[in-house]
């Protein structure tokens, strides 16, 4: 018999799996039974395209990065090429005692990469742009003792602090990674969110600006050979597109939705599923691709050491609320991409994001449609308000930098609850650990989800990984 693969979670991780399975044994001549069990009514988790009152709005991401290959290439082998475009570059804003002022440019996330807009940025004071210019003389960090061979961490605001000084960190650095990952930045993993840089700081010539320039390995983008791509890209017609296509691709009745898997029992020829209608499914391979904390309660009975290593892996919740007005009842008509809230604003709103001038594309002339987000690490509470009152929050948010003269047009709530997966300092330690002890479970794979996975690329990556490693199992074992 073909080997049964039960995949739990049918996010883009267990989707990208299962496309990857079957392909991949496809071309190694082999057969696989696949079946995908879901929980919810609908397949893609958060990444879902949907059209409002002639808007085309995205429930989750609305762009993927490129400088991470595997969200582009899925697409390419989904044949959705052709509709890959880039969105051309905005600038961004940050909330400022009640007023919108430009990010300098250049400023990639953490540091600035070019000195000049730096100087004349009204978002520092002199001390704070001296401080930062100073950054080339900082030594490097010292790295601390290393216990089991586990590299030392720091948090991204420590970095950012020690390097540029601590203006930089709270008016820019931030804002802006807060708003990104929905984290505490205080306690943000630098090693586990941004590898390069925490790498980069112990080379010659450091950061300065100039690590943004150095070239990538050969055959990479931006590296020899090869120009660097727009920084994003999104698909005409929205990323959901992604997870119909991968629907589509599924053997004839292998997605079962409605289904959740509520116990998960080793036996002597592979595993058996215990599902939420009563009924059992035998695999020979289990591939979760679903939050650490569901993970750790399927986990707990197989091995209960790691379940209480998943229960430390955190999420954050985020709602997103989708506002539009008439052109004509806006003063003040946003002109950049959308602005990020910094903490010291106190405001449960992290970010927002002005859909009308980003995807003008996408909605009919004489529009203002922006998109808010509220919640992350800094206000789990965000959820606990009915969508009247997020509404009124986003809306009051909005209308003194736009001088908005009525109510919206329309509104749309979503609500993602511990969807986001935190990184904090220690992160990668605990993941390393988690894997060493999932590899003791011969046929049991984690997709990204349960490990903490964070964007559709990794997403992407790591289900196609997992599928992998079972597919050479299988031939090793041949």
């Amino acid at each position: 018999m073909p080997p049964r693969v039960a995949i739990v979670g049918a996010g883009i991780g267990g989707l990208a799996a299962a496309d990857h399975l079957r392909r991949r044994a496809a071309e190694r001549g082999l057969s696989v039974e696949i079946t995908i069990l879901e929980a919810s009514e609908r397949a893609g988790g958060v990444l879902a395209t949907e059209t409002c009152e002639g808007v085309l709005l995205e429930r989750g991401p609305d762009t993927l990065v490129t400088h991470k290959p595997a969200g582009l290439a899925l697409c390419e082998r989904l044949g959705l090429s052709d509709r890959v475009v880039y969105p051309e570059s905005g600038h961004i804003d940050i909330l400022d005692h009640g007023r919108l002022l430009p990010l300098p440019a250049g400023f990639a996330l953490l540091a600035p990469t070019a000195w000049k807009p730096l100087l004349s940025s009204p978002l520092l004071s002199w001390r704070g742009k001296l401080r930062a210019l100073a950054e080339p003389w900082i030594s490097p960090r010292v790295q601390g003792s290393r216990s089991a061979g586990e590299p030392a961490d720091e948090s991204v605001a420590s970095f950012v602090r020690r390097r540029f000084g601590n203006e930089l960190y709270r008016r820019l650095s931030e804002p802006v990674v807060g708003g990104i990952t929905m984290a505490d930045v205080e306690n943000l993993s630098l090693a586990a969110t941004f590898p390069r840089l925490a790498s980069l700081e112990q080379q010659p010539g450091r950061l300065s600006g100039g690590w943004r320039r150095r070239p990538g390995p050969p055959g990479s983008p931006g590296g020899p050979g090869k120009s660097a791509p727009p920084p994003t890209a999104t698909l005409s017609g929205g990323l959901g597109q992604m997870v119909d296509a991968l629907v589509e691709r599924l053997p004839a009745g292998s997605l079962r939705l409605g289904q959740s898997v509520t116990g998960l029992i080793r036996q002597p020829e592979g595993f058996l599923l215990k599902l939420s209608d009563g009924t059992s499914l035998p695999a020979d391979a289990v591939l979760i691709a679903i939050p650490a904390h569901a993970a750790a309660s399927l986990v707990s009975n197989l091995d209960p050491s790691l379940a209480e290593g998943l229960g430390k892996i955190s999420y954050a919740s985020c709602v997103t609320v989708n506002l539009a007005w008439p052109r004509e009842s806006v003063e003040h008509p946003p002109h950049g991409h959308g602005f990020f809230v910094p903490r010291t604003a106190g405001l449960p709103v992290v970010a927002a994001t002005f859909v009308s001038v980003k995807f003008p594309e996408r909605m009919p002339k004489g529009q203002i449609v922006a998109r808010v987000f509220l919640g992350g690490a800094l206000h789990p509470d965000a959820l606990s308000g009915g969508d009247a009152d997020l509404v009124k929050l986003a809306a009051g948010t909005l209308a003194p930098l736009l001088g908005l003269r009525q109510p919206p047009l329309w509104s749309r709530v979503w609500r993602h609850p511990m969807a986001i997966p935190q990184r904090p300092v220690g992160h990668l330690a605990l993941t390393a650990r988690l894997t060493a002890q999932l590899a003791q479970h011969p046929g049991l794979e984690f997709a990204g989800g349960p490990l903490g996975a964070y964007g559709l690329p990794d997403s992407i990556a790591a289900g196609e990984a997992a599928a992998e490693r079972l597919i050479g199992g299988w031939v090793a074992a041949k």
